[in-house]
């Protein structure tokens, strides 16, 4: 026994002896942050995206449409606006207040990390799709391969569905005459060209969302997917309901 004790002291002198142990403030802090910085960061999008739901219920009107985009690349803010400024021209009053607004719900995708800040990102980007996805809250889907084969690991079978008068349950955004009359407004960066935008936008799929979830148990999500769908149809057959000018 006193072998015994003299062994399991000798190994835990063994274990703490070259432990190293933070001394300065500068090495704690540092030693903190080794180990917390993915959690912070997480939790700072994680704000941010409640900060910005929050300030867009704020300030930011009623939307008549919420359209989501997902992408691998950063889609800019003002080109963001550039869209939703477009697809306001092909959709309706859905509320009754008289003017027509869409809201893009952006979602990136970014599966090639390199840094904690951005596996951060792409993870809360897919806890906001969830959300999205289990709400129902939007229809219509500009999306880019990438991004789908990323949320196919999550099981997206039938998740969309073919629009009448096509086989496919997408279209290009390349193929849809109404998108392609997209104008730059807001997106103005030096050296980019509508023409170059077109390239990169026109790769996108376009999909309409299929019935299925509990949300759509609401007669109202069953109406939405319905004006959905016009607005897809209208982009197909490039029929505006209004003109910039309005």
């Amino acid at each position: 026994m006193a072998r015994e004790r003299y062994l399991l002291d000798e190994t835990e002198d063994t274990i703490h002896q070259n432990q190293i142990t933070p001394t300065t403030a500068t090495e704690k802090r540092q030693n903190w942050w080794f180990y917390h910085k993915v959690h912070v960061i997480v939790a700072l999008i994680a704000a941010a995206f409640i900060t910005c739901f929050v300030w867009s219920i704020v300030t930011k009107e009623n939307p008549d449409y919420t359209i989501a985009l997902m992408t691998e690349y950063m889609v800019p803010g003002d080109l963001q606006s550039d869209i939703e400024d477009h697809l306001e021209l092909y959709g309706e009053d859905l509320n009754g207040d008289g003017k027509v607004v869409v809201a893009l719900q952006y979602f990136r995708f970014s599966t090639n990390t390199k840094t904690d800040y951005e596996a951060a990102e792409l993870q809360s980007s897919f806890v906001k799709f969830a959300a999205d996805a289990s709400a129902a809250d939007s229809m219509l889907f500009l999306y880019d391969d990438a991004s789908y084969v990323y949320l196919d690991q999550n099981d997206m079978e039938g998740f969309f569905a073919p629009v009448d008068g096509l086989e496919e349950p997408y279209c290009y955004w390349k193929d849809m005459p109404g998108l392609n009359t997209l104008k730059l407004t807001h997106y103005t960066e030096e050296g980019v060209t509508l023409e170059n935008v077109l390239k990169v936008l026109g790769d996108l799929k376009v999909s309409v969302r299929s019935v299925e979830g509990s949300a759509f148990e609401k007669e109202e999500k069953i109406e939405y997917r319905e004006r959905c769908i016009e607005l897809f149809d209208r982009l197909l057959k490039d029929e505006p309901t209004q003109t910039a000018e309005n």
